[in-house]
This record gives C-alpha cells, structure tokens and sequence, in this order.
C-alpha cells in the first residue's frame, strides 16, 4: 500500500509504526528510504534504518527531523506487533566506548600546544614513521632519545648519537627538501 501525504506542519500529528516502510525527501532534495526503527511524536524524530554500503547486513540508522521534510510516503504500512528489542552487550558497547576515548586523546595529544604549524607538519611526518613521539611543551620527543626544539630544523636535533638520531634527521631532512619543493616548482 502506497499513502503519500506532504510533510506534517506544525499542527499535524502523524504516527509511524515501527517496521513499516517509509520514503521521505529532505528540504535539502535528499531522497532516504527504509524501515521505520522509532518514531518520536513530540519531536518528530523518525530513525529510518537502510541497508548500508559496508555490506550484507549492515545498515545505516538516520534521525529524520520531519519538520525538515517535504515530502513522506509510507510505502508500506506495518500491522504486526514490532518485534523485540536485541539484546545488547552492554560489556562490548562500554569497551567500544573505552576504546573510542582512548583513541579521541590519544588524538588530542597528538597536537602541540602553542606550536609553530611547521612544528606541527614535522610532528606528524615523524610520526607517521615513528609512532613513539609526542610533545613536551614546545619540544618534539622522539623514542625518549632525540628531542627537536623550535625552530625545528635538522640543527635542532639533539640527543644521544647513535641510530635514532639517525633515523630522526633523515626523517627531518626528508621533510624539509618536501617542504621546499613546491616553492622551488613556484619561482
């Protein structure tokens, strides 16, 4: 069954039943299709679930504001009961969300404060090779041995001789002549 209907203003009160079948366009001229997963009246907050492009049985589970849309169809209206909920791991969902912070900081400490944006292209090249570097104040820190202060250059490597000072000024010098190439292509 196909019931077409303009998006619900202000005063309008529609319901969707979970399982059913809707098709709705955006103010914005996006079409999204799938199965109703909730729906919240007060708010007009219809979750659409729709199969994914990850996979077989993945899906991709949206919040559509209905006062955003222009247009609804249900394409087919559910009748039966909706089925029980899953049952969650609440063990995998916390160590997914420990795992989640984990990397956000991890992230976080990845950028220098107060650092120059060169200081910061240096970082990241190192790291990228190096993943045992890390700021202290405005000094990089790599592998605890080599220390690189601003300016950041291959003269501001310092530390024990030996081969991780090596392997930092070939990675520092890599990036400087990189860093030097556009401009010498632009003169």
């Amino acid at each position: 069954m196909l019931i077409k209907m303009a998006a619900p203003g202000p005063g309008d009160y529609f319901t969707f039943s979970v399982g059913s079948s809707v098709s709705c366009t955006t103010c914005l001229g996006q079409n999204i299709q799938g199965e109703v997963v909730a729906f919240d009246p007060p708010s007009k907050m219809l979750a659409i679930k729709s199969p994914s492009g990850k996979g077989p049985d993945r899906h991709d589970v949206r919040i559509v504001n209905l006062a955003l849309v222009s247009h609804v169809d249900v394409v087919h209206e559910c009748t039966e009961p909706p089925p029980a909920l899953p049952v969650l791991n609440f063990q995998k969902l916390e160590a997914r969300a420990r795992h989640e912070c984990s990397e956000k900081w991890k992230a976080v400490n990845l950028i220098g404060i107060g650092v120059s944006p060169e200081g910061q292209k240096l970082f990241n090249a190192i790291h990228k090779t190096i993943s045992e570097t890390r700021w202290k104040d405005k000094d990089i820190v790599v592998l605890d041995d080599v220390v690189i202060s601003p300016p950041y250059g291959l003269e501001n490597c310092k530390g024990k001789e030996g081969q991780a000072l090596a392997q930092v000024r070939k990675i520092v010098e890599k990036y400087i002549k990189e860093q030097q190439l556009p401009q010498t292509n632009s003169s």
